[in-house]
């Protein structure tokens, strides 16, 4: 899967008074999408297929206002259009209820085939409570036309970029937020609560037994829609002065899913819900010109479907599977350590030699969890699970002018 864009963006800032900060501007970006590619040379199973290439143009114009009402209480609020047009050169589908193909109408390139046009308002407010501490509550509602399909069954790169069609809609997200800020010990730390709660309009999923492979321009046949919602809560404590620095974050979310057709039309786990994230961050400076780092960090494995049961035809074993997203992959965990010397500094110009070690106890998270019959007993399923890295050592020389 490719996205291939080229993007024009202009902004403006205009202080329309000393208590008034507009910005406004427009943006167009012309997309270039290949879905896919499947080369099957060693593959019997398979044959080697291109889907065409998908062409779009999103123009939007946006506004916002930072409103300084007094010296304890500031909004900024604006809005965003969107419009986002689906471009020919190529065919697009009509399908039944069914998700069948009924109808084929190629498009020339430079033709529109549709255009979405969404409103997204957004709204943000903070209120100084005393010198140290802060409430900030917001609103946000956001439009995405590039959508990323993941196949949660296989460990194979299966995942798809498409864009919105005169079938699959643009999903919307709209998101509220709210949470308190303080400084602490003379303002040399920072503590930070936010909770947030977004629902989801035109999720995208594969059906049930959808073939990923598929070597035919109409994905939609293969894809069902409904309606997503992701809460939860972020918690950030920060040293920000001394020579030794960093933070120490929680996150405590989960994303869910809800389309007819799949999990027997109930809420289930999203490809992306982590239900615990951790992050461990810190830097000490040991003299003018060392500075060492180590960053650990630990989330809850991604939901995936694992089979639940197999069984043969025609001598070939088929895998059952039941509940979307019902099971985990591993736990995710690794320390990076790193190192900067600094050079040169001089008004103009400054360079560092960095070092560093990725995954510096060589933890082999899963990448991917295969399951295969044992070559000696059909009758048993082994699980294998395939690691990518392990410690990748780094060097890097960095410079500014």
């Amino acid at each position: 899967s490719q996205i291939q864009d080229w993007n024009f963006k202009q902004e403006y800032q205009w202080n329309a008074s000393a208590k008034n900060n507009v910005r406004f501007g427009i943006n167009s970006i012309y997309h270039t999408i290949t879905p896919g590619e499947i080369d099957a040379k060693n593959s019997p199973g398979l044959n080697s297929s291109a889907l065409q290439k998908r062409y779009s143009l999103e123009n939007s114009a946006f506004v916002s206002n930072t409103w300084k009402v007094n010296d304890r209480f500031q909004m900024t609020y604006g809005v965003r259009l969107s419009a986002f047009s689906i471009l020919g050169g190529g065919d697009y589908f009509t399908l039944d209820e069914n998700n069948k193909v009924t109808d084929t109408t190629s498009y020339k390139r430079g033709d529109i085939v549709k255009t979405y046009w969404n409103l997204e308002p957004r709204l943000a407010a903070s209120f100084v409570i005393n010198p140290i501490s802060s409430i900030k509550a917001s609103y946000v509602r956001n439009t995405q036309n590039m959508h990323l399909v993941s196949n949660s069954t296989s460990s194979t790169p299966t995942d798809k970029w498409i864009a919105s069609t005169n079938i699959i809609k643009p999903e919307i997200s709209d998101q509220v937020s709210i949470g308190y800020y303080r400084d602490l010990f003379e303002r040399k730390w920072e503590f930070s609560f936010e909770t947030y709660y977004k629902a989801l309009q035109n999720q995208i999923d594969y059906k049930d037994g959808a073939d990923v492979f598929a070597n035919n321009d109409a994905i939609e046949t293969e894809l069902l829609f409904g309606k997503g919602r992701a809460y939860g809560a972020e918690f950030l404590l920060k040293k920000k002065a001394g020579k030794f620095t960093g933070w120490v974050s929680y996150t405590l979310s989960k994303t869910e899913r809800k389309i007819n057709g799949i999990n027997n039309n109930e809420w289930y786990n999203a490809r992306q819900d982590r239900t615990h994230e951790i992050a461990l961050v810190g830097s000490y400076q040991i003299s003018p010109k060392w500075t060492v780092s180590a960053n650990w960090i630990f989330y809850t494995g991604e939901a995936v479907t694992f089979p639940t049961g197999k069984y043969q035809i025609d001598g070939q074993t088929v895998f059952l599977y039941t509940n979307r997203n019902d099971y985990r992959m591993p736990s995710y965990h690794r320390l990076d350590l790193g190192a900067t010397l600094e050079l040169k500094k001089k008004k103009r110009w400054s360079s560092e030699l960095s070092f560093g070690i990725y995954n510096a106890y060589g933890r082999e998270n899963a990448f991917a969890i295969n399951f295969r019959e044992n070559k000696d007993d059909r009758t048993k399923t082994e699980a294998v699970r395939y690691a990518l890295f392990r410690f990748i050592p780094s060097i890097s020389y960095n410079f500014k002018f």
